[in-house]
């Protein structure tokens, strides 16, 4: 009964009660949409680093992540590498030499980080290949090929096919140098690490470096990513004398920007929710004062307190359950739409391309997602009629009836 005149209550005004279903529905909007875009932005920052940098897992020599000293290498790496490719829960494997020193051109030098790749193994575990712009991805005709970022060459104020000169120590502590020509330019999504990392092949590296068949990293890239933290595990066992590494510990900052993402989305939701609270509030006090008269009589009837108090609570829940499935239609709707096509945000790319973000982004909601919220936009709808409630339950009867 009391659902019924609750229900035939909030249409009496119909204009006051769709405003308030539409506010339910663009804050719910606003609130989803906001966690969509920015899980989205964080997950693609994720990815693209796992693709460009990090990979799933890295394996090393215990000391080398020290300092990334020359002489502390995997020793028969290439053995290793044949043998993780064997694992079933593996994509693709990649064994580098990586050394830091100087890239000089008749202009001028620069600090960078030395990639020594086998480009056919490099190419199924980094996106280096699929990021070239200029030129080609290690052609194999000549010796002494590097592929270097598109900042850094014009850092270096350099070209294709132009010759730069690597600088660094041997593993022997010497120091030493090799003339290397530029085969291709690529532009990462991120611009701090196109202009410090170059990448040449690990056959033409390691003579120079002296390390013979030992490398310093081997990066995996896994079927399922999620299955990384059980495959250490496996590989900790395999390889005691080995640092393995997920890329959550290799990029604690990264892991913890996925966990920040998620824990302030909800704190934006919150005050959009605390907003929302408010209208909602002041919908249903100016209801229930204009009803002053009819809640004296239904109370001079016969109808008990918490009877009227359970009726305007219906009121206020009804309302805001007409404007979850609207706000939830909304955002499933444009977040489909935005997933696909993307938001373009090129107008911003210098900045973005700062921190290795990408110029389009591609929202993204889980479906769990949807219930927390849900369950947040309740209990704002409940918490909103509990006071003009108690205003309504202040009234006398006898007060009440003669009101005008």
């Amino acid at each position: 009964m009391l659902f019924k005149i609750a229900w035939r209550n909030i249409w009496r005004n119909r204009t006051r009660s769709l405003v308030v279903i539409a506010s339910v529905a663009v804050g719910l909007f606003a609130g989803m949409f906001m966690m969509a875009f920015f899980e989205g932005l964080a997950k693609q920052e994720i990815d693209s680093t796992v693709e460009t940098q990090l990979s799933h897992i890295q394996l090393h020599n215990p000391r080398f992540n020290d300092d990334k000293e020359v002489i502390y290498t995997i020793a028969n790496g290439q053995a290793v590498v044949a043998n993780i490719k064997k694992n079933r829960d593996v994509k693709a494997v990649s064994g580098r030499l990586i050394t830091t020193g100087m890239i000089s051109s008749s202009s001028t030098a620069s600090g960078v980080e030395i990639h020594g790749i086998i480009p056919a193994d490099e190419k199924a575990v980094s996106s280096i290949s699929k990021d070239l712009i200029e030129g080609a991805y290690f052609s194999g005709l000549k010796k002494n090929e590097i592929v270097i970022g598109k900042k850094l060459a014009e850092k270096l104020e350099v070209r294709l096919h132009n010759k730069i000169v690597l600088t660094f120590q041997s593993k022997t502590g010497e120091l030493t140098a090799g003339s290397f020509r530029i085969g291709g330019i690529y532009r990462s999504r991120n611009s701090s690490f196109d202009e410090t990392t170059v990448f040449t092949t690990l056959d033409d590296l390691a003579p120079l470096l002296g390390t013979g068949d030992g490398i310093h990293e081997i990066a995996l890239i896994l079927k399922d990513g999620q299955r990384a933290a059980s495959v250490v595990m496996v590989f900790k066992k395999e390889y005691p004398n080995l640092l393995v590494q997920t890329w959550q510990e290799l990029s604690p900052e990264m892991a913890l920007l996925m966990n920040l993402v998620d824990q302030s989305m909800y704190y934006v939701i919150g005050v959009i929710l605390l907003a929302l609270m408010f209208g909602i509030i002041n919908t249903m006090l100016m209801a229930v004062l204009e009803r002053q008269r009819e809640f004296g009589m239904l109370m001079a009837i016969g109808m008990n307190k918490p009877r009227v108090f359970f009726m305007i609570l219906f009121e206020s829940v009804m309302l805001t359950c007409g404007g979850i499935p609207a706000g939830i239609l909304l955002t499933v709707t444009s977040v489909g739409y935005l997933a696909k096509h993307g938001i373009d945000l090129s107008a911003f790319s210098q900045a973005l391309s700062q921190f290795g973000f990408s110029n389009i982004v591609y929202p993204e909601l889980e479906q769990s997602s949807f219930v927390p919220v849900i369950l947040m936009t309740a209990f704002t709808a409940v918490l909103s009629a509990i006071y003009p409630a108690i205003k309504a339950l202040r009234f006398k009867p006898a007060e009440a009836i003669h009101k005008i």
